[in-house]
């Protein structure tokens, strides 16, 4: 079963940004309002379909492109309950944040600052430290989660990824992030709101009955230990599907 088709496509040429692996090709095109009529009507046979669009865009214009792209699309084809989401968003403002809670869209937020925060600090400048702004995501109240962005481009280790939401400091410990959130909201995200994206709330993101019995334990307690200890955190045992597949006791 298809969940998902996820897009990369170029931002429009006056953001400056590049990227060196393009999956899917489109162009940006002013004139016309947004990106270009082939996407459009690639779109257009999604959203009959009741497919789900996840869509990578990071700067202001590119996701302002976007969004003038899905709202032509949503006219014809209510695109309300298919869960399309937009990806990254380093740069995304508070209109369009309303934009695409009207349109019943997610937000995925990625967390690529914890191992280049700094990088971003130089190239976006006072900006940087909103990229991404995480408090006003939250306080949105759209439906939104965050994740690493693979192992590719990003540290893995989900306290990594708390320590910099909750405290704004990359690995290192310099801060690049003054749009934080506290460790709760945080947690929800990284947990029970990420299962949205995949329809699977009724299974994964927290522990419940008739839910998979997938957790783990903590070698201590993450709502209350010192925000810059969050990223020592580490597990003492995980369960999969209810059987241990991993005990630190066996493994020393």
């Amino acid at each position: 079963m298809i969940t998902a088709i996820i897009l990369y496509c170029l931002p429009p040429p006056e953001s400056g940004y590049r990227l060196n692996q393009i999956l899917t090709k489109t162009q940006y095109d002013p004139d016309r309002g947004g990106y270009n009529l082939s996407l459009v009507r690639d779109w257009r046979r999604r959203a009959p379909a009741r497919l789900p669009l996840h869509v990578h865009t990071t700067l202001e214009a590119s996701i302002e492109g976007f969004l003038d792209t899905i709202e032509k699309i949503d006219k014809e084809y209510p695109i309300r309950n298919l869960r399309w989401t937009l990806i990254h968003l380093d740069q995304i403002t508070p209109s369009q944040i309303e934009r695409m809670k009207k349109l019943g869209m997610y937000t995925a937020m990625h967390t690529r600052p914890t191992i280049m925060g700094g990088i971003f600090n130089e190239i976006h400048g006072e900006r940087s430290y909103s990229m991404p702004p995480l408090k006003m995501v939250q306080d949105s109240g759209i439906t939104w989660g965050f994740g690493t962005d693979t192992t590719v481009v990003n540290q893995f280790r989900p306290f990594t990824t708390l320590y910099w939401v909750v405290t704004g400091k990359m690995v290192g410990g310099t801060q690049v992030l003054r749009q934080t959130i506290s460790r709760e909201d945080a947690l929800t995200a990284h947990t029970r709101k990420n299962a949205y994206f995949h329809f699977q709330e009724n299974n994964l993101g927290s522990i419940q009955p008739g839910k998979l019995a997938d957790l783990v334990v903590l070698d201590r307690d993450y709502l209350t230990v010192p925000a810059d200890q969050i990223k020592d955190i580490k597990p003492t045992m995980t369960m999969v599907g209810g059987k241990i597949v991993y005990d630190a006791a066996e493994a020393r």
